[in-house]
C-alpha cells in the first residue's frame, strides 16, 4: 500500500524535510520525492506568494483491503402488526480513563528510533559529531544533544529547537498511538532560558507594581508562558494573564487592582495640551505699542551713489 505525505515550507529543502518527517517512513524504505508546487515570492513583499509543496511517498508492501459495501434491506412489516415497545437500554457504568502518562512504559517507546529521528534532522543542518541520548523520565521522553555548534540547532530565541521538539513529538505519537511529551535539551539551553525568563518576570513585575502601568512580553510558547506566570505569582501586587491566540499568544503583567496610568500618557506627553489649556494672560495696565511716523518701519537703508 502506498503511503504519502505532503509537506510545505518556504523553500524546497524545508518542504522536503517536512514531508519526510510527516511520512515517518522506515530508514530502509525507498522514499520518493515529488515537487507538487514551487514557492512563489510575494509581490512587493505584501501580496500573493505561496510556500513550496513536496510530496513524499513509499510502498510499505502491504495489500490494501477492499471492503464490500453492505446492502441495506428494510425489514418487511406484516399487516396489523403492532411494533413492540423498545426496551430501555441500560447504560454501562463509565470507567475512568487513565492519563496518557500513566499508560506509557519503557516497552511502549523505542528510544533508539527517537535518537535516530533527531539525528536525521540535525544531520540536515550539517552539524558534525552530534551525540544524542534519550531517556524516559516520569512519562516524558528527555532527549539530550551534545555537539560543538549549538546556535544553528537552537535558533532565534529557541524557535528552531522548539520546531525539532514538535516534529519529534509527532513522530513518537504516530509510532506509539499515544500522547507522549518530548523534551529536547541542547547545551543546557532549557535551564539557562528558564533562569533568564524568571529574572525578566520578577524585574518587570516589580516595574509594574512601582509604576502602575502594564507590561507585555513578546509571543512565547506555552512552556515559557507557564514559567512567567509562576514567577509573577511570587511578586506581591502584580498579576499576569495570557492574551492573543495561536503563535501570537503572549503574557501581560498588570498591577493588582487595575492599571493606574496608561502607557500612552507618559511624562511630558501632554505638554502641548497643558499649554493650550492654561494660556498666558496679558497685563491690562501695559501700554500698547503704536507705530511712530518719525521712525522708519524697516530701519535706515543706505544706497551707494557710485
Amino acid at each position: 500500500m502506498i503511503k504519502e505525505f505532503i509537506g510545505t515550507g518556504k523553500t524546497i529543502e524545508e518542504a522536503t524535510l517536512a514531508a519526510k518527517t510527516g511520512l515517518n517512513a522506515p530508514l530502509t524504505a525507498d522514499v520518493k520525492i515529488e515537487i507538487v508546487e514551487m514557492p512563489k515570492k510575494k509581490i512587493l513583499g505584501l501580496f500573493g506568494g505561496c510556500d513550496a509543496k513536496v510530496k513524499a511517498s513509499y510502498d510499505d508492501g502491504r495489500k490494501e483491503k477492499k471492503t464490500k459495501p453492505k446492502s441495506k434491506k428494510k425489514p418487511v412489516q406484516e399487516k396489523n402488526h403492532v411494533p413492540a415497545k423498545p426496551e430501555t437500554e441500560k447504560k454501562a457504568p463509565q470507567v475512568k480513563k487513565e492519563t496518557a502518562h500513566e499508560q506509557i512504559n519503557d516497552s511502549d517507546i523505542d528510544l533508539n528510533y527517537v535518537c535516530s529521528f533527531v539525528k536525521t534532522i540535525i544531520d540536515s543542518f550539517k552539524v558534525e559529531d552530534a551525540k544524542i541520548t534519550a531517556n524516559l523520565v516520569d512519562g516524558t521522553v528527555e532527549v539530550n544533544v551534545e555537539c560543538d555548534d549549538y546556535g544553528i540547532i537552537i535558533g532565534r530565541r529557541g524557535e528552531t529547537l522548539d520546531s525539532i521538539q514538535y516534529l519529534t513529538s509527532l513522530a513518537v505519537k504516530k509510532s506509539t498511538d499515544k500522547y507522549v511529551r518530548v523534551k529536547i535539551n541542547v547545551g543546557d539551553y532549557r535551564a539557562k532560558r528558564e533562569e533568564t525568563l524568571k529574572a525578566l518576570a520578577v524585574k518587570n513585575a516589580n516595574y509594574v507594581v512601582r509604576s502602575g502601568r502594564r507590561y507585555s512580553f513578546e509571543p512565547m510558547n506555552p512552556y515559557e508562558r507557564k514559567i512567567i506566570h509562576t514567577a509573577v505569582q511570587e511578586v506581591e501586587g502584580a498579576v499576569s494573564r495570557s492574551v492573543g491566540s495561536g503563535m501570537d499568544r503572549k503574557v501581560l503583567i498588570e498591577p493588582e487592582g487595575g492599571v493606574r496610568y496608561n502607557n500612552n500618557n507618559r511624562r511630558g506627553g501632554n505638554r502641548n495640551n497643558r499649554r493650550s489649556s492654561s494660556p498666558v494672560q496679558a497685563d491690562p495696565n501695559r501700554e500698547k505699542r503704536v507705530d511712530r511716523a518719525d521712525i522708519p518701519k524697516f530701519g535706515k537703508i543706505e544706497v551707494n551713489k557710485d
